[in-house]
């Protein structure tokens, strides 16, 4: 049966599937690419590129590389409905009752013959991605999205190898990986046999297991048992490649989202105007300062206590939900201002400086923005919620996690900073979404 079935394999391979074995490589060779810059080969340790891509490869290339979104967006758009198209065809091929070994890799061939037009898609789109950056296709084959064993299971060394086609024996074992074919670097139709032959051995008596009687597994149940999983890693394949897609038009609106309300003066100063009017304190998402400490104080023991707080004060937002620090407004909600030219340059190089000192964080969360409310200037400090911990420093070798609370600022432990909890792959301006939320509330 093994025989037979390697002399009817070359039945998969066409024109259309081996596109699939080229999207596959693109895949697995941008990420390649990438990783081997992320970390230390030889230590292992995340390097400064590592750092700033975090846990989240389609957050970093949305929000951090990408240079026109808005063409990433309509090219994104227009594969999704391939890859839809793609994976509803995928998951319509458990319908089939194959015969044969052969007959399963027909309607394997089969189906990408039918839906040529949507591998071509599909091929252009990565081979789009490829030409922009070489690590740009790993945005379609990210832990986000296929979580460690699906990915795992659909690696193949492609180190060394300058285009797909240079080596046609792993480029087939690549189409094998999309249409399911193979997974953890095994053929499906093996590992059957092997599990199905260990199943009938176990059943057998002692006695026959002494007489070593041949084990014989049925055909028509290595087929289906076969034909089960091949279906349903092929449409695995494809969700996954669909789910990517979706991720990455989510992504990309979010940012045009946040960019468009961050950059509108007429939003800030809406919320600025309505946020005054609420009679409780502010809540966990905002803060209004009358000014910072750190512009006015003279001595060396002030000025380190002040720049600590300032710094404690933007981190408390990165590591509970983010939020935003508003400059300008006293304690009556009155719009007092922070200054104007020079005065204002240099404020806000000595905000920068600070919490370039102070924060102990691996990649940039806070955003300046000057806003005209009347005839004064407030300062946004807009704090993104951080994936990870952010750590105040004295100076001195002391840290601080602190947190927002209704009651105010409390220094933790590192462990218990909640957003650790939370299982966030990036850091991010979600709570935008609820500031928003709060002007047309009110």
């Amino acid at each position: 049966m093994l025989n037979e079935k390697d002399e009817v394999h070359d039945t998969l391979f066409s024109e259309a599937t081996l596109k699939l074995g080229e999207i596959h490589w693109t895949l697995l060779k941008s990420a390649d690419v990438m990783d081997s810059q992320r970390w230390q080969r030889s230590t292992h340790e995340t390097t400064a590129f590592g750092k700033k891509v975090g846990l989240d490869e389609i957050h970093w290339w949305v929000f951090e590389k990408d240079t026109d979104v808005d063409e990433l967006l309509a090219k994104t758009e227009r594969t999704l409905e391939s890859a839809q198209a793609l994976k509803n065809a995928a998951s319509k091929l458990k319908n089939n009752e194959p015969e044969s070994y052969r007959d399963l890799l027909l309607t394997l061939r089969d189906f990408a013959e039918k839906h040529r037009a949507d591998v071509d898609s599909l091929h252009d789109y990565v081979s789009w991605l490829m030409k922009r950056d070489v690590m740009a296709p790993r945005i379609l084959f990210t832990y986000r999205v296929w979580g460690s064993t699906r990915m795992s299971d659909r690696l193949i060394n492609v180190e060394g190898q300058d285009n797909a086609t240079s080596d046609m024996s792993k480029l087939r074992m690549l189409t094998e990986i999309v249409l399911g074919v193979r997974i953890g670097g095994v053929l499906v139709y093996d590992r059957a046999h092997m599990e199905i032959g260990f199943s009938i051995f176990e059943s057998l008596d002692p006695e026959q297991i002494a007489r070593s009687v041949e084990i014989i597994v049925p055909e028509n149940r290595l087929i289906r048992r076969t034909e089960h999983d091949v279906y349903e890693n092929c449409a695995t394949y494809f969700t996954e490649i669909r789910d990517s897609l979706r991720n990455i038009q989510i992504d990309i609106e979010k940012l045009k989202e946040q960019r468009a309300l961050f950059e509108s003066d007429e939003f800030w100063r809406e919320f600025i105007t309505k946020a005054r009017n609420v009679k409780t304190s502010e809540p966990q998402l905002w803060d209004f300062k009358e000014t910072l400490t750190i512009w006015h104080v003279k001595t060396d023991a002030e000025k380190r206590k002040a720049k600590v707080q300032f710094a404690e004060d933007v981190a408390s937002f990165a590591n509970t939900s983010g939020g935003v620090l508003i400059v300008g407004v006293n304690d009556k909600r009155e719009i007092v201002g922070v200054g104007t030219g020079h005065e204002l340059e240099n404020r806000l190089k000595v905000a920068s400086d600070v919490l370039a000192r102070h924060i102990d964080y691996d990649r940039e969360i806070v955003s300046f923005r000057q806003v005209v409310v009347g005839e004064k200037i407030c300062l946004i400090v807009l704090v993104s919620q951080a994936c990870g911990a952010v750590a105040v420093t004295d100076g001195e070798g002391h840290y601080s996690y602190p947190l927002r609370r209704e009651t105010g600022i409390s220094r933790e432990r590192r462990e218990d900073v909640p957003v650790l909890r939370l299982d966030l792959k990036s850091d991010n301006l979600d709570f935008m979404h609820e500031l928003r939320q709060f002007i047309k509330d009110n």
